[in-house]
């Protein structure tokens, strides 16, 4: 049996961490399209009303979208916290992406749409932190 040095540990998880952090991504993406486009069939409308436009669904796409999109930045974010503050990084990563959690809801309760719409939203949200962020840390290429 041979031993391994922290370099090829460091590496190959380095190497790794990309496969959870995608399927955390593709997960997070199904489940807030799911929640979407379930929620007419439980009897929430989905209709928002934005700023200077006409009360319209929220399209199930969307969802897709936004979510993968911002596990993207999220996974990139959480990476360059890494390599320029190792450990620490990970932790203010991890403190940030809370934050940004809990301020991303915001808009979600100030679209002009029903009660049950907005909940729908943020419990969106709320899912979609709660698949990506501890796969993120878990996955991190720092101990």
């Amino acid at each position: 049996m041979t031993a391994t040095s922290p370099e090829t540990r460091t590496t190959r998880t380095r190497r790794g961490a990309w496969k959870p952090r995608l399927g955390a991504i593709a997960a997070a993406s199904v489940a807030t399209a799911v929640v979407g486009g379930l929620a007419p069939f439980l009897g929430v409308d989905m209709v928002i009303e934005m700023p200077g436009m006409e009360p319209g669904p929220v399209p199930v796409p969307a969802f897709v979208l936004w979510t993968a999109l911002f596990g993207l930045i999220g996974w990139g974010a959480l990476a360059l916290a890494e390599r320029l503050l190792g450990a620490r990084g990970r932790l203010l990563w991890t403190v940030v992406a809370v934050v940004f959690t809990a301020v991303s809801c915001v808009p979600s309760v100030s679209v002009g749409g029903g009660a049950a719409t907005e909940a729908v939203l943020v419990f969106t949200h709320v899912l979609a932190a709660a698949i990506l962020i501890p796969v993120f840390w878990r996955s991190s290429t720092v101990a």
